[in-house]
């Protein structure tokens, strides 16, 4: 399938559920983390399933300060995918998917935690999930990085702002890995893939020049019953940081890295229950929820 063709989107509920089942069974699970306070320290985004409610929990390094209400999704969007400034005005915005087929995007403008704007991003073609979001393509701007599971494909979609202005194909993931996020690990200017195999908790580091691979370096290993969600820069040392996230406890993990190498690590907050870290795709959906 060509992931640069649009496909129309198709509101049936049964291929939506297996769709998520199937990004259930894979062990996928991805946070959505940033600076919504301007502080300097990325802070958590927590996702309520029932009844759709987000929250922004203040961090300072992995100390929890307080805690406020986000914005409560919308019946028929069903997950939160990400966070990034998409109009540039120093505001962290959230990335939604809607419940059709070939998913509509959008994004929600925010100030602070304050939904002020929203805007229709681009359709997903069928078969493709949005991953995380980047400036790849070093114009300020957060792109879309979208995968297949099917062929383990990356792509790089380009937007201004909310919208579609061209693609390219990235590195084709090896098969059990999961790409959880992008980041700069070796400070070259240049977003990189951090990667999960949930199977051996392993960890990579792909350097990427723009959307091209140039090289690859393992992480540390995760240990059993955690995973990695996503990487940010929590000791304000300039380099990524691995979150780690446990969903039976619901307990939370900071590890402290240079490049690919593990330094040290500490215990995040302990999220309450009937809250998570991840995206509602961890849990099988539930059909009266749409």
């Amino acid at each position: 399938m060509n992931p640069l063709t649009q496909f129309k989107k198709n509101r049936i509920l049964p291929p939506l559920i297996a769709l998520a089942l199937v990004a259930w069974a894979a062990g996928t699970a991805r946070a959505a983390i940033s600076d919504f306070n301007g502080d300097g320290h990325p802070d958590f985004v927590l996702h309520k399933v029932c009844p759709r409610q987000t929250a922004i929990w203040y961090l300072n390094n992995n100390v929890f300060i307080s805690g406020a209400s986000g914005p409560t999704l919308v019946a028929g969007w069903y997950i939160l995918a990400g966070v990034a400034d998409f109009n540039r005005d120093g505001h962290p915005d959230y990335v939604l998917l809607d419940s059709g087929i070939s998913p509509d995007t959008a994004i929600w403008y925010l100030s602070g935690r304050t939904l002020v704007g929203s805007a229709s991003g681009p359709t997903l073609p069928s078969g493709w999930e949005l991953v995380t979001a980047g400036d790849f393509n070093s114009n300020g701007y957060p792109d879309y990085v979208l995968y297949n599971a099917g062929t383990h494909q990356t792509v790089i979609w380009y937007l201004n702002n909310n919208v579609y202005v061209g693609a390219g194909l990235g590195p084709t993931l090896v098969a059990g890995w999961v790409l959880v996020g992008v980041a700069d690990f070796n400070r070259d200017g240049h977003a990189d893939y951090a990667l999960f195999n949930p199977g051996t908790g392993q960890t990579a580091i792909w350097y990427l020049s723009g959307r091209t691979l140039i090289g690859g370096a393992f992480g540390p290993t995760i240990p059993s019953g955690w995973v990695l969600v996503t990487t940010a820069d929590f000791n304000g040392d300039g380099k990524p940081d691995y979150v780690l996230y446990k969903a039976n406890t619901r307990q939370t993990a900071i590890w402290y890295l240079n490049n690919n190498v593990f330094i040290s690590g500490a215990y995040g907050p302990t999220l309450p229950a009937g809250w998570s870290l991840v995206a509602d795709v961890r849990s099988p959906p539930n059909p009266w929820d749409y």
